[in-house]
């Protein structure tokens, strides 16, 4: 016969074992492999008044350094701000003044190492240097990024490309780089008058270059973020942008037009000035030096200030000794 010490016992060894394996279950929240979770870009750098809408909100907040942003994200600049994100394929995009954009697809597979990417800029300016390295080259368009305007999208290989939008018209621009196997490009495929089921045709936009609205290829002008000409957009403050019914499939489908290498050898270029021989760009444009030195224009001031403040104290406090 038991007694109640061995019923005891195996009550207290079968609590146990239950603990043992509700803890050796996975967590709900760790269960998903780490490819499955929503892919962030991040905020890296804001200067000036630079506002964010999530998906789903309607009141718009601060940008900071530091948030995340999500597919289906907004983001806006005003006059004299700028801000940097970065993508989990390390590319950046720079948003210049008096600009607008939309993550309208963003969809990364580390596992697979692909990604496809659909950023929708409704206006201004923004300058995307597309990470190339990081992602399996598998594909003709090799990577799935583009960038759509009202107007057009560029769809690019890894390059660094300028896409300028004032709603009505767009100018894509590609830089060239250094130490890359194949010229820079963009496909610059229109969307204005395309209708449903018509196959989609482009423009192929080499490095040194720039096409306005997918059109005539020309050699590429000095670029800088400085972007005033959209500061009174209605744009800027309006309902959320509509991205053109065939982006996406703009961005990640096949062309039907046979592109051609460049006619012409592509010209450095430099967005302090111009046509350059030293290669890629080392900022951002003219418009950020003066960003960083007005700053510390300022901060130097408010030294000076806080010193002579000081200083005052110092000498009001000795008259009062004196007195």
């Amino acid at each position: 016969m038991r007694g109640p010490r061995t019923n005891t016992l195996r009550s207290l060894a079968a609590v146990a074992l239950g603990l043992v394996l509700v803890l050796a279950l996975p967590h709900p929240s760790l269960g998903q492999p780490p490819w499955a979770a929503p892919p962030t870009a991040e905020l890296t750098r804001v200067v000036g008044r630079v506002e964010l809408l999530r998906k789903g909100q309607t009141q718009w907040a601060p940008a900071v350094v530091g948030a995340h942003l999500l597919e289906g994200d907004d983001i806006r600049a005003f006059s004299g701000a700028q801000a940097e994100i970065r993508l989990p394929d390390t590319s950046t995009v720079v948003l210049a003044e008096n600009s607008r954009l939309l993550l309208s697809k963003v969809e990364f597979d580390q596992q697979n190492q692909s990604r496809t990417v659909l950023l929708h800029l409704a206006v201004g300016k923004v300058r995307a240097a597309i990470a190339q390295a990081s992602i399996a080259l598998v594909k003709i368009r090799q990577s799935n990024f583009a960038i759509s305007t009202p107007t057009a999208v560029a769809a690019a290989r890894g390059t660094v490309v300028w896409a300028i939008t004032d709603g009505t018209n767009s100018l894509f621009a590609v830089e060239p780089e250094r130490g890359t196997l194949q010229p820079s490009r963009i496909d610059c495929i229109p969307l204005r008058g395309v209708s449903a089921g018509t196959p989609l045709t482009g423009v192929a936009v080499f490095a040194g270059s720039a096409s306005m609205d997918c059109g005539a290829v020309t050699p590429i002008q000095p670029l800088t973020l400085s972007n005033p000409s959209t500061a009174n957009s209605p744009i800027l403050l309006g309902a959320t942008p509509t991205v053109p019914p065939r982006a996406l499939e703009a961005a990640t489908s096949p062309l039907t037009t046979a592109f051609t290498t460049p006619t012409t050898a592509p010209v450095s270029f430099n967005t302090n000035g111009g046509p350059s021989p030293i290669g890629a760009p080392s900022t951002f444009g003219q418009d950020v030096q003066q960003n960083q030195i007005q700053s510390q224009n300022q901060q130097n001031n408010s030294q000076g200030v806080s010193a002579g403040q000081s200083q005052g104290d110092n000498n009001q406090g000795q008259n009062n000794n004196n007195q």
